[in-house]
């Protein structure tokens, strides 16, 4: 079945009325060949009865030559002049006779010839039609001969058939021929008009199935460019067919919902990139502001700490003159406070950059969450579609059924037809053929409806397995959509414990500044140290640089975050 399968919608309706010009030729063949041979072998009974006739009649004649009442010689002359007398078809057909050497024994249409010897004769083909029939019943009681030979008052030779017998007692070939030239032609009338009305019903279906063939395939041509058009995105496409109550109707109803769907998705995603457009912009918005407050806040900070940094640098000019023990102390004291300052700042920004990662993290985790809730929509539609190609398939079951039905009626009308021919009899062996054709068509046709009714099976099998499994995609995408949920839950416990970790940093910076007040007291205390003050000074110079570089960081900072 894989030839069929490729084939052409087109080149299959011409296969089907190819086939139904065939079956008909072949039938009339077959019927009109059946009806000659009959019609002939009717004349040729008519003229065998004439030929029995004349036989049983010299059987009577036989009888009195056996019991010697009779001569041999007496017997011949009635037999021949018995002969004479007869003919039918309006004296067209007469008998003739020869004894087995050929020697004419009567001949009503040339009386002159009895006596003569006839293997001579010769047909207008130039055929020794004597000496055939001579040879021929040496070797059998009967035969039909055929010859050429022109019907009396004419010169045109026509085809003459004869059956011929031999009866052994008196040593006689006792014959008669007719001419079918009338069968020809009455045959080749019938035919004539056999054939013209055929030719017609021919046209006539030749014509349909053109039509058909057109709208069909123009119709599928047509949705063809519409499914391509659509595919390519073009939603203006209308579907007219829709409105037809056939399978071109159904094809096209499937269409335009495809239409409507993708219609649906345009929207959703154009609604979707608005929404996007808009998160974008409230996040940009929100960066500005948080970029303009952060540059206000950090930006006095840093401010202040310059200007008490420039301060401190102008009081630790004047200690010079600290104890070595206060300048010692307050050395260790103001190392210990720079790597304290050191590592808040490290955490602090590791706590931004961890609140970042969380933060995208939840994005991501929402948008996984929704993609998953669209995914189980187009399933479920998806479903749907399957379930309806379900019910479609099943509709095409009923109708191959409604097939198979019609084609074991026409299969019992041919048995039917058949037995009605068998009770005719002979004139009935040519409906006999028909009726044999017609149940070998209907057994075909049953043939292949169960082809089709297999087809049909395998496809809600598949049907069955394809809504199957879609429901197990669909329970998966749920899961995954929980697990999402999850995910989403977890990373918002993590962003309370980073803002904790925030608190607690912040805290700490609490603790680093007011360790720093200690080390202004103890600074102040190691004024009388010259080179604790100096130390002091060098610092503050350090702080004053790390300041600088804190106030370019902070702008880089607040560009990037800016810029989005």
């Amino acid at each position: 079945m894989k030839f069929l399968e490729n084939l052409t919608i087109r080149a299959k309706l011409f296969a089907l009325v190819g086939l139904s010009i065939l079956a008909p030729a072949v039938v009339i063949a077959i019927s009109s060949g059946f009806t000659h041979r009959r019609m002939v072998d009717d004349r040729i009974d008519t003229i065998r009865s004439a030929v029995e006739l004349a036989v049983g009649m010299a059987k009577g004649l036989t009888v009195q030559v056996e019991a010697k009442a009779m001569p041999r010689e007496e017997a011949l002359a009635r037999f021949r002049d018995a002969v004479h007398a007869m003919s039918y078809h309006d004296g067209a057909d007469y008998l003739f006779a020869y004894d087995l050497d050929g020697i004419a024994v009567a001949n009503p249409s040339n009386p002159k010839a009895v006596g003569t010897d006839r293997t001579g004769l010769q047909d207008k083909a130039g055929k020794y039609f004597v000496r055939e029939i001579v040879d021929t019943l040496r070797r059998q009681d009967s035969a039909i001969i055929h010859y050429v030979w022109p019907k009396l008052g004419s010169e045109v030779p026509l085809l003459k058939t004869n059956y011929v017998r031999r009866y052994q007692p008196l040593g006689l070939i006792v014959g008669s021929g007719v001419y079918t030239d009338d069968i020809d032609a009455a045959y080749r009338e019938f035919l004539g008009r056999v054939l013209a009305t055929t030719a017609a019903l021919i046209g006539v279906l030749v014509l349909i199935a053109f039509l058909v063939n057109r709208d069909i395939v123009r119709s599928l041509h047509r949705l063809r460019d519409k499914m391509t058009a659509l595919a390519a995105g073009d939603l203006g496409v209308t579907f007219p067919e829709a409105a037809r109550r056939n399978e071109i109707g159904g094809m096209a109803q499937a269409l335009r919902v495809f239409k409507e769907n993708a219609e649906a998705k345009a929207a959703l995603e154009a609604s979707q990139a608005a929404q996007a457009e808009r998160a974008a912009a409230e996040k940009r918005e929100a960066m500005t502001r948080l970029a303009s407050h952060f540059e206000q806040t950090v930006g006095n900070l840093i401010h202040d700490v310059a200007g008490e940094t420039d301060a401190i640098e102008r009081r630790a000019q004047d200690m010079t003159r600290a104890a070595d023990e206060t300048g010692r102390l307050a050395g260790a004291a103001a190392t210990a406070t720079e790597q304290t300052s050191a590592n808040v700042q490290t955490v602090a920004a590791a706590t931004e950059e961890l609140t970042s990662s969380i933060g995208e993290i939840s994005r991501q985790v929402g948008q996984s969450a929704r993609i998953a809730r669209e995914a189980v929509e187009n399933t479920e539609r998806a479903n749907g579609k399957v379930q309806g190609l379900a019910d479609a398939v099943e509709r095409i079951g009923a109708v191959v059924g409604l097939i198979n039905s019609i084609a074991s009626q026409t299969n019992l009308l041919a048995l039917n037809a058949t037995i009605e021919a068998a009770r005719a009899g002979e004139a009935g062996k040519g409906f006999t053929v028909v009726a044999s054709e017609v149940k070998a068509l209907a057994n075909q046709t049953a043939k292949a409806t169960e082809e089709i009714a297999a087809q049909v099976a395998a496809i809600q099998g598949e049907t069955t397995q394809a809504v199957q499994e879609i429901k197990g995609v669909a329970q998966v995408i749920g899961r995954v959509n929980d697990v999402a949920a999850s995910i989403a839950s977890a990373v918002e416990q993590q962003g309370a414990a980073t803002r904790e970790i925030s608190r607690n940093i912040q805290q700490a910076a609490q603790g680093s500044h007011e360790v720093s007040s200690s080390i202004g007291g103890v600074n102040s205390a190691a004024g009388r140290n010259g080179t604790v003050a100096y130390e002091v000074l060098e610092n503050v110079r350090e702080l004053s640089m790390r300041t600088d570089s804190l106030r370019g960081e902070v702008t880089r900072f607040l560009t990037q975050l800016r810029a989005g």
